[in-house]
């Protein structure tokens, strides 16, 4: 694996990310100041749908990843390539023209319907645009894909900065912004790949057996991924049902921040991927060890950022004092979530081990459902049913990371239990302490933890100086 190489493309979609995070802060930050509490419920609700739509492309998308997975632009078959990509926005087009009737019929209400219509929509503009950029990212044009994010977000930012100066209050603008960036994404992205369309349609007959034979090999990778976007989905449901949309806006909020933090991270994911498929066994062996050790010892510093987040969103948003209270407890899936991705997840990919990633997300959601339900309806509090889900994640990263490690036939590291451990007295000081005291306690436990492990810490930074 040329570490040189992958250091650029990630550089890069950091740096694509990184333009997203700061557009997503202002994002999180400016919007609910101005919508207030139910606004910005419904706008959450358009978000937390649209997170969903990758559903509706049956696993395309992926399969066509993992199929070309690795090879140069002038490798692929660019006619197959362009006949799955026709197959699928037809299809999506009919599911978004069924929604957007089911939806006319429901009687749920204009806001509503009005969101479901407008995630019909992005879905199939949102999907057109993910399967270029997975075929970018399949021929290692990371950065083209990167490049992509960018423009989307930029182009959201000019309307968006419109609307807040007008002191737009409703929501429905904003979401139509939305959809105007994806669709100036999707243009992008085809431009990049303008030369395939040349290469002809293969024919209805070719084109819906590759793309079956496509959503076959796909359809566990993006059920696994759906499933995992669902352990803390099935949480949101449920507090959307259960108390409404404003309680259900308040703890969307508190999952928009964490959400951009994992989505900065897991570009690491996408950008490993092609590269370790072109890699030797040993190789991938020894990534699996430093960037699960890494990972366990540098993540758990986001803890420490909690406490002048906290204050300073509390300074700009004292009405949602609420969410604040809901951040210690999913705080931890910054954590958990971003490692499971960037190494497991990568891992189980490059592995064809879709099947094993399936199955455990499943389950995962099973444990949070279950969890949940009886934090919801019995329990009646909000916080058990967000720690069912938190509590599943960390169990998820935990026994991930055993299997992988067995597979690979490498020592399990006592680091993920101390981890653990950290993330519990991270908790506890949080609710028992005042916030200063509570500071310098993690603070000086997190020291202690990096200590215990120096040996470690000075391997990983001997290793990163030679790169």
């Amino acid at each position: 694996m040329n570490a040189r190489f992958v250091i650029k493309n990630m550089s890069i979609a950091f740096l694509a990310q990184g333009v997203s995070l700061v557009m997503g802060v202002i994002q999180s930050l400016l919007i609910p100041k101005l919508l207030g509490v139910t606004q910005y419920g419904y706008w959450q609700l358009f978000i937390f749908y649209s997170g969903y739509v990758g559903f509706f492309h049956l696993g395309l998308n992926d399969g066509v990843y993992l199929i070309n997975g690795g090879k140069a632009r002038d490798e692929i078959d660019k006619s197959l390539i362009y006949s799955q990509f026709i197959v699928s926005v037809v299809f999506e087009t009919l599911v978004a023209i069924a929604v957007s009737c089911f939806a006319a019929a429901s009687g749920f209400g204009a806001a509503r319907v009005f969101v479901l219509i407008c995630t019909a929509i992005f879905m199939v503009v949102q999907n057109a645009a993910s399967y270029v950029m997975y075929v970018l990212q399949a021929m290692n044009e990371t950065k083209l894909s990167s490049y992509s994010t960018m423009v989307e977000r930029g182009v959201f930012l000019v309307p968006l900065v419109l609307l807040l100066a007008l002191r737009v209050k409703t929501f429905e603008p904003y979401v139509i912004a939305f959809i105007f960036s994806s669709t100036v994404q999707l243009i992008y992205c085809c431009y990049q790949v303008r030369e395939f369309p040349k290469s002809g349609f293969e024919g209805w007959p070719i084109a819906l057996r590759e793309s079956i034979a496509s959503v076959r090999v796909g359809s566990k990778l993006m059920i696994a991924n759906i499933a995992s976007g669902l352990i803390v989905g099935v949480c949101r449901f449920a507090i959307d049902a259960k108390w409404g949309i404003k309680t259900f806006g308040e703890l969307s909020f508190a999952l928009s921040l964490l959400s951009l933090y994992t989505a900065f991270v897991s570009q690491a994911s996408m950008v490993l991927f092609p590269s370790l498929k072109q890699s030797k066994y040993s190789e991938i062996k020894k990534f699996y060890v430093h960037a699960r050790d890494t990972l366990s010892l540098m993540f758990p510093a986001v803890y420490a950022l909690y406490f002048p987040m906290m204050w300073l969103l509390l300074l700009w948003l004292p009405q949602y004092a609420k969410s604040m209270s809901f951040f210690v407890f999913v705080l931890p899936i910054c954590v958990f979530d971003s490692k499971m991705d960037i190494t497991c997840t990568t891992m189980f990919k490059v592995m064809r081990e879709e099947s094993r990633l399936l199955y455990i997300n499943l389950v995962t959601v099973a444990f949070s459902a279950c969890g949940v339900l009886f934090g919801t309806y019995v329990l009646q509090s909000v916080y058990v049913a967000i720690s069912a889900a938190v509590i599943a994640i960390i169990g998820r990263s935990i026994y991930s990371e055993h299997f992988i490690s067995k597979r690979f036939e490498v020592g399990e590291s006592s680091i993920a239990i101390s981890e653990v451990v950290l993330t519990i007295v991270f908790i506890c000081m949080t609710e028992v302490l005042p916030g200063v005291i509570a500071f310098l306690g993690y603070c000086a436990a997190y020291a202690c933890y990096l200590f215990a492990y120096k040996k470690r810490v000075r391997e990983i930074a001997g290793m990163l100086r030679k790169i």
